[in-house]
């Protein structure tokens, strides 16, 4: 009969533009889409005030709303502390002159292979030169392949994170042995809601100082994805550092895996973390 032909021809077109759209969110979500630019900016950097790089460029995976959130906040941040502060999502930005000219970079949920081979190598001697590292969230997922970007400036590799309870509740826990200027004025031990991401390794075995973790065994990590994903179940255990630091020759990096959610960035605990770790990272007063 032509009609059970017409609906059997449906279907099977309907499943094939499903396996397709999934096919690219997750090589989207894994690898990210090649969008580069490579024209310097035209902009004045001031000469009186520390400048701070607010980056916001999204190859893989887009936390819209999230990155929305966390753009006036950080601008708050820097009209409070007197920081020159620059948003874009435009990476021609990452070329020697300019980029040496700011004391840190934030990198605001930033997805997928965002640099070209020649800006990775501008970017990586900023960091060794002196310059400073502050990823946030999705910074730090698997969509970054640039072996040490993930080795140095993360210190851990990406897993999975959570599925079906997507987002939940954990106790933040600060370390007890503060040696720097980032513990101050934070709270020891409060409550937030978040996308909790799972790493194969726990920066702590990797050298990275801790700023805060949550009990991993209080949260649920499984991230099966139906058939196509079915042996993420694990976590990372009871000590699942979420917030942590390195020094990279005479640069520094501090990683946040926090930062999913849009809300993230209007609670006043988190922001204190990105300020300590803003005036860390570039060296600031």
């Amino acid at each position: 009969m032509a009609w059970i032909k017409k609906i059997i021809y449906f279907l099977l077109l309907a499943a094939l533009l499903f396996i397709c759209y999934v096919g690219f969110i997750i090589y989207r979500a894994k690898i990210g889409l090649p969008f580069y630019e490579s024209e310097p900016h035209e902009i004045i950097i001031p000469d009186d005030k520390p400048a701070v790089l607010l980056f916001s460029k999204t190859n893989g995976f887009v936390h819209g709303d999230a990155i929305k959130s966390a753009i006036p906040a950080l601008t708050q941040l820097a009209d409070k502390n007197g920081w020159f502060i620059y948003e874009t999502k435009d990476a021609g930005i990452f070329n020697e002159d300019q980029l040496s000219k700011f004391e840190t970079t934030i990198w605001n949920n930033v997805s997928g292979n965002v640099l070209t081979s020649d800006q990775r190598a501008v970017f990586k001697k900023y960091i060794l030169d002196g310059g400073g590292f502050v990823g946030i969230h999705a910074a730090g997922d698997g969509s970054h392949s640039w072996d040490w970007y993930v080795d140095k400036l993360i210190n851990a590799k990406f897993s999975h994170h959570p599925i079906k309870n997507h987002i939940q509740t954990a106790t933040m826990l600060m370390e007890t042995t503060p040696d720097t200027m980032l513990w101050q004025t934070l709270s020891r031990n409060w409550q937030h809601d978040d996308e909790w991401y799972i790493f194969d390794d726990n920066p702590r075995d990797n050298g990275s100082k801790i700023l805060y973790t949550i009990n991993g065994e209080s949260i649920d990590p499984n991230g099966i994805l139906g058939p196509l994903q079915r042996d993420k179940t694990y976590g990372m255990g009871k000590d699942h550092p979420i917030v942590w630091y390195n020094y990279i020759d005479q640069g520094r990096s501090l990683y946040s895996s926090m930062g999913h959610t849009a809300e993230s960035f209007q609670q006043a605990k988190h922001i204190a973390i990105l300020e300590n770790a803003i005036k860390w990272t570039g060296k600031l007063k």
